[in-house]
């Protein structure tokens, strides 16, 4: 492999890379795998190509006027789209970038052509024209802010511009020459950003929380200390700070589905993966890593009345802690700061600082309770309570809070123990504090008991006690199963187990871990194609040639992943006949049917053969297409301008 010029993410664990010799690479980084796409010298495009890639689609955008789509997994060309001009849209792909649904192209509007070659003029348009998966084009995303500055030849901008498309369908352009990030809105809305430090860049990438990546193209001398980092920035282009774990160039910065960041550095001639770590963000009022909240009054509706305790369910890591003070009181109102005004106004009123709120209340709270899972109340009386809590945390880990508890009356195991343990007041409080602890742990058991159902009906459990309801039934899911595939099961057993080793039993069992019926080719159904001496090869490749065998054939949506394919051939063991063999098949998606496919112009189809899997059907979606004797040769019904093409 030469110098990499261009890569693209498919997936979690495929780089797809365009090397200056135009060959295109395909890379397993976790098996350290590669392979090469297509034959040297294939000229289907060159190497200023611009890549992009969506799970299953792999496009190159070649800046000489072509666009063209490939299947991610065998290479195999989907469509293309070729031409200066694209249903009378100017074509000159400048930046590439796609989604599940959609490619997105940059290209200028307006051109000029010279002696020197096509070039686009000073304040010529620009536009992002989106194209279906199918290649149709859907959509031209234009904005006045999105113009070349200055006039340049169009070979002189290639790697220039970068693109960049969220979740929500944003999209990011990038001009690294004059350093401008532009921010176009689905609803037509646009934003410059500015303020980025004077430096070469090179590369965007957005994560799924919507933070923007900018890569650091600057060159360094011999003996310069190298300060080049990844910029990290917001959704309108504010710069947030720089990621610190790598220093050195960039050429090129792509982030895949699990938000891991790609950095290609041709100076190094090497791609640096980066894991997202968490990290706590800071307070703007302190720089440090904590938070702090103040809650609205919580009413009795009572005056007068003793509140009793609060319990709290949550996670507090190593090093962390969570602070929580209180204060009571039988008005909702209080004289702060010279006016006599409601107190939840005031704390909601986003125009007061956070640092004036709390010092006008620091009078009011009460000592602060320290990582608190079960704390009583001391001193807290009046119809109205409010909470504060701070957050503390380290630079990783942050405590946090699923619920917090808070009982009134005050009612304690006290009030069941005689008179003459409640006539000291000392003793009387240091009881009723010690007793507190036992009054939570049957609490809690009695809060259990009375909701038991969410731990053994099927339509409320979940996580571990929905798993453990399915042992009930004999079905060992895993933590690859979701929740409503395990519901599924315990709803179906009754006829699961009913029809288990039967063809009916097979299909049920699929269809319930998958959501979609499969196809069981059984050998009798072949019978009539065995008997022609010609096809019993076929039959015997596709069925095999035991005769207590059967085929099970998956559509390649009903097992995306290894270990679902996996999870469905133990699951026809446990259901098959035990003298039986199942083979599991997954479809391919190799052929498109539906792209620019026409019958009787450039698809030919044989006659229907003899085996259908759908009798009520006389050529049904599922038939069996064979071309006798032709023996898998291109060169018999290939024709060259008529019905293919070579490129």
């Amino acid at each position: 492999m030469s110098k990499v010029k261009e890569m693209a993410i498919a997936g979690r664990e495929r780089i797809y890379l365009l090397d200056e010799r135009a060959d295109l690479w395909s890379y397993d980084w976790r098996g350290a795998d590669y392979k090469r796409m297509f034959p040297q010298g294939h000229g289907l495009f060159g190497n200023g190509t611009r890549l992009a890639a969506s799970d299953s689609i792999l496009y190159a955008a070649d800046p000489d006027g072509a666009l063209s789509a490939f299947h991610a997994g065998n290479g195999q060309t989907m469509w293309s789209r070729h031409g200066a001009t694209i249903d009378g849209l100017p074509f000159h792909p400048l930046a590439v970038a796609a989604d599940d649904r959609s490619v997105y192209v940059l290209t200028p509007l307006d051109t000029e052509t010279g002696d020197e070659g096509d070039a686009i003029p000073e304040g010529g348009s620009l536009a992002v024209l989106q194209f279906t998966a199918g290649g149709q084009l859907s959509r031209v995303h234009k904005h006045p802010l999105l113009r070349q500055p200055v006039r340049v030849r169009l070979r002189h901008l290639n790697r220039a511009y970068f693109l960049a498309v969220s979740k929500d369908g944003d999209i990011h352009v990038f001009d690294s020459i004059f350093a401008r990030l532009i921010a176009m809105q689905r609803n037509g809305e646009a934003i410059q950003a500015g303020g980025l430090p004077s430096k070469p860049y090179s590369g965007l990438c957005l994560d799924s929380g919507g933070t923007l990546y900018l890569g650091d193209a600057s060159e360094l001398d011999q003996d310069e200390e190298d300060d080049r980092f990844i910029l990290t920035l917001d959704r309108s282009g504010r710069l947030l700070g720089e990621i610190t774990s790598y220093r050195g160039g960039c050429d090129q910065l792509l982030a895949d589905a699990s938000d891991r960041l790609y950095i290609l550095s041709g100076e190094r001639e090497t791609i640096t993966l980066l894991n997202l770590q968490p990290q706590t963000v800071r307070m703007e009022e302190t720089g440090v890593p904590e938070g702090i909240w103040l809650s609205r009054a919580f009413d009795s509706t009572e005056t007068g009345t003793v509140w009793h305790k609060l319990t709290l369910d949550g996670f507090i890591p190593e090093g962390t802690q969570l602070r929580f003070s209180y204060f009571s009181s039988d008005n909702d109102h209080a004289v702060i700061e010279g006016t006599y005004r409601k107190l939840d106004d005031w704390i909601e009123d986003a125009g007061v600082s956070l640092k004036r709120k709390l010092a006008a209340l620091s009078a009011n709270w009460s000592a602060p309770i320290l990582n608190p899972k079960d704390a009583l109340f001391i001193g807290a009386k009046g119809r109205y309570l409010w909470l504060m809590i701070e957050w503390i945390g380290t630079e990783r880990h942050t405590p946090s809070i699923e619920r917090i508890r808070l009982y009134f009356p005050r009612e304690t195991y006290l009030n069941y123990l005689p008179a003459v343990y409640q006539e000291d007041e000392e003793s009387r409080d240091f009881l009723e504090r010690y007793l507190s602890m036992f009054g939570t742990l049957f609490s809690e058991l009695e809060t259990e008991i009375g909701d038991l159902s969410r731990f053994i009906d099927p339509h409320r459990a979940e996580g571990e006690h929905l798993r453990w309801l399915a042992t009930w039934l004999g079905l060992a899911a895993d933590d690859s199963w979701t929740d409503e595939q395990v519901r599924a099961f315990i709803h179906a057993a009754h006829d699961l187990y009913r029809y288990r080793g039967t063809k009916r039993g097979m299909l049920q069992t699929i269809e319930t871990y998958t959501g979609m019926e499969p196809i069981i080719v059984e050998q009798f159904q072949t019978k009539a194609m065995r008997d022609n001496a010609e096809l019993r090869t076929l039959m015997e490749q596709l069925y095999g040639d035991n005769p207590y065998s059967f085929t099970v054939l998956l559509r390649p949506e009903q097992a995306p992943s290894e270990k679902q394919r996996v999870v469905i051939e133990e699951l026809l063991e446990e259901q098959k006949p035990a003298y039986t063999e199942a083979k599991l098949v997954q479809l391919q998606p190799w052929m498109y049917l539906d792209l620019h496919t026409y019958l009787g112009i450039n698809t030919v189809l044989t006659e229907p053969s003899i085996l259908t899997l759908n009798a009520d059907r006389s050529m049904p979606n599922d038939t069996l297409i064979v071309d006798v004797g032709m023996e898998k040769r291109m060169d018999v019904h290939t024709r060259l301008e008529l019905d293919s093409e070579l490129e």
